[in-house]
């Protein structure tokens, strides 16, 4: 019987051991992985500046109690940004709570979008209460893409705008649903007394033409603002809704900076004609960003854009966005020609693509060129414009005829290059007075493996000028083996990222 009890004693003794190592080895596994995850977050503290760029980063819950605890030993911060979206974040309980304690914040980035959060009713009137304390809140940045449902939107930006000194508001709502009553969880921002600058981002919110009443009361009880930018991308407001918008636009004519993006918006000439009409009255505009990229304005909306151009005499900055099939050279004329008229800019993007408007409207480009030739960026997107090699030279031409450039970035894939071509445009880059950074494309051409590395080898010439050089060479006529050789003997070169590849010889046949 003695013996049995301690052979029993022993046994127990052996499992006891057994259960406290298996503890310790959980234990030291949470450890492991609590400190693994608090090292994938980032958090920046440079005196009353916090950054926390922690976007996809899947920092989790504990993450989130590792920022939490940051805020509430810096309350005295002034400037935070807190990326947070795609995180796998349930929880944002704490620290919105810890927001709440730094009532000295004057800029805030937020964005939480993308988490599956529970219990998303106390957790937004979480944020709420903290938004309550946050008085000198000055610029908000928001982003609550793809989360929260009307009612939590409605309350958040309810409160967003009884903050006495907030003068600019950014809310990024993409793939919300803003649909029929979704739409009106925004009106709370036309009660917004200070504000001076709006940037609405409603990329794929469902719109069609009756959500834009609302959208237009707003623009009407608005305070007059000097900037605004409404991002409507992928929606379908098509020609009424508008008409609509613009007579909402219409109330803040004063504006100075202006940006609509309209993509893919089945926006017609009439509806073309009504926007430009408004935008014709903004006599104080300096700085225009026009998105009609796929939407059915053909050549009579480019006369219509053109006519509207002209009057605009204040503008520096220009970024135009018509690249689409039913656009052909009649309207492409009409848009240039215009830019051409205009006072000296300092920032010109065009984006006007897939109309072939060939030779001719690489000309026109070039004539562009040479009277804004003062121009501080410049971006140029010609894709499947069939420009060839004497298109490509006549924009060189204008690259080279440029004095104070500091970005460059040109676009001319898929236009019928051949070595020619490709080399005048290198040689404009590399002869080109003063840029800082370059994006060169010429993808989609017929280059032959004797062009491709004539052009790298100028191109190389000019890298100690560059701060950053980005060269795109995909689906050329480059074989295998020098293309082993390029990326061999460009490997390490500093400020250069080159992308190449092959295709099979057939392809160009």
């Amino acid at each position: 019987m003695q013996k049995e009890q301690q052979q029993q004693h022993k046994d127990s003794t052996f499992l006891g051991k057994i259960v406290w190592i298996l503890i310790g080895i959980l234990v030291a596994f949470g450890i492991k992985l609590y400190i693994s995850e608090n090292e994938n977050v980032n958090c920046l503290i440079n005196d009353d500046e916090i950054i926390m760029d922690n976007n996809g980063k899947f920092i989790r819950d504990a993450g989130i109690a590792y920022l939490s605890s940051q805020l509430n030993q810096n309350i005295q911060a002034t400037k935070l940004i807190a990326d947070l979206s795609i995180n796998q974040i349930s929880d944002l309980t704490s620290f919105f709570e810890s927001l709440g304690q730094l009532t000295k914040l004057k800029e805030l980035k937020l964005s939480f979008g993308n988490n599956p959060i529970i219990n998303q009713e106390a957790q937004i009137q979480k944020l709420v209460e903290s938004f309550q304390k946050l008085k000198e809140l000055q610029n908000l940045n928001l982003g609550i893409d793809s989360i929260l449902n009307n009612q939590s939107r409605m309350k958040i930006i309810k409160q967003i705008s009884k903050i006495p000194q907030l003068i600019t508001l950014r809310i990024s709502l993409i793939n919300c649903d803003l649909s029929e009553d979704g739409i009106k969880s925004l009106e709370p921002i036309k009660d917004i007394k200070n504000l001076r600058t709006l940037e609405l981002i409603l990329v794929g919110s469902k719109l069609k033409e009756k959500e834009m009443d609302q959208l237009q009361l707003i623009l009407q009880k608005l305070p007059k603002l000097d900037k605004l930018n409404l991002n409507l991308y992928a929606n379908k407001i098509q020609q009424e809704g508008m008409n609509i918008l613009s007579n909402g636009l219409l109330e803040q004519r004063q504006i100075r900076e202006l940006g609509i993006d309209l993509y893919f918006n089945n926006i017609t000439v009439n509806g073309t004609e009504s926007l430009m009409n408004v935008i014709g009255q903004m006599n104080n505009l300096t700085k225009l960003n026009l998105g009609l990229e796929f939407n059915y304005i053909k050549d009579e909306g480019g006369k219509y854009i053109g006519d509207t151009l002209i009057q605009l005499q204040q503008l520096k900055e220009l970024s135009i966005n018509v690249a689409t099939k039913n656009f052909g050279w009649i309207g492409f004329e009409a848009i240039l020609t215009a830019i051409e008229k205009l006072q000296p800019l300092d920032k010109l993007e065009l984006i006007i693509g897939v109309n072939k408007c060939g030779v001719k409207g690489a000309e026109l480009l070039k004539n562009v060129l040479f009277k804004h030739n003062k121009l501080k960026s410049l971006k140029i997107n010609y894709l499947e414009n069939y420009i060839g090699d004497a298109g490509a030279t006549f924009i060189a031409e204008g690259i080279q005829y440029q004095k104070n450039l500091e970005d460059l970035y040109l676009n001319i894939n898929f236009n019928s290059l051949s070595d020619r071509g490709a080399l005048e445009l290198a040689r404009a880059v590399k002869n080109a007075k003063s840029p800082k950074v370059v994006q060169l494309k010429v993808s989609q051409n017929q280059l032959t493996d004797k062009g491709i590395k004539d052009m790298l080898y100028l191109l190389e010439q000019s890298l100690p000028q560059f701060n950053s050089l980005d060269v795109e060479l995909l689906n050329t006529a480059l074989t295998n083996a020098t293309r082993d050789d390029i990326q061999i003997k460009y490997a390490n070169i500093q400020k250069l990222n080159l992308k190449l590849n092959t295709i099979p010889p057939s392809n160009w046949d």
